[in-house]
């Protein structure tokens, strides 16, 4: 079993038998800038495969579903225009498939993978905004929620430590493939702690 806590997000694996893993994990993460507020979560639960091979390398392969919700306020004060509150709340399923190859010792784990996500927005409401304003900032429900939009997420886990527990740090980049533009967050940082409780620790 192995549990990762970081800034913004909590991961939990469990093997029930060898070669076999699940796999939980819940993300959350708050803005707050003048009178703009915006925040975001999103569960998943998931499970694959995994393996070793020469010796300390690891290959993983694992599937999951997630549900999430973003919500966002402001207060627009244009000009003379008589100051408004304006937002948005949306929600969304994702599916995902994830390869990863590591390296594991002790001392140190170093770790690629590739998440290729297909979001399907399943409610946009937007209040406040002109139709003008909810064209230019992507907020027309019908254009939002109709495809899927898929991605190519990379990143790069580096683990430091001894045994059970380790620091880690984790860089990732998401990438929309294809279709129509849709803003997004492209890439992000975590940072947090790593506690993994493995048979092989006791040999």
């Amino acid at each position: 079993m192995k549990g990762t806590l970081g800034n913004n997000n909590l991961q939990v694996a469990w093997s029930p038998t060898e070669g076999v893993g699940l796999l939980a994990q819940g993300y959350y993460e708050r803005y707050a800038e003048g009178e703009r507020r915006a925040t975001g979560a999103l569960g998943e639960v998931g499970g694959g495969f995994y393996g070793t091979f020469l010796d300390n390398a690891v290959w993983e392969t694992y599937g999951g579903l997630g549900y999430g919700q973003s919500t966002a306020s402001d207060r627009l004060d244009l000009n003379s225009a008589t100051p408004r509150d304006v937002g948005f709340t949306a929600r969304a399923v994702r599916a995902f498939i994830q390869p990863n190859l590591g390296y594991v010792t002790p001392y140190f784990e170093v770790a690629g993978s590739v998440r290729l996500s297909a979001v399907k927005y399943v409610s946009l409401n937007a209040n406040g905004y002109t139709d003008a304003e909810r064209t230019q900032e992507f907020l027309v429900a019908r254009d939002v929620t109709r495809p899927v939009w898929l991605f190519a997420e990379p990143a790069l886990t580096v683990k430091g430590g001894y045994k059970w527990v380790k620091l880690y740090a984790q860089r990732a980049w998401s990438f929309k493939l294809g279709g129509e533009a849709l803003p997004h967050e492209r890439d992000s940082t975590v940072v947090g702690i790593s506690v993994d409780v493995a048979s092989w620790y006791n040999d």
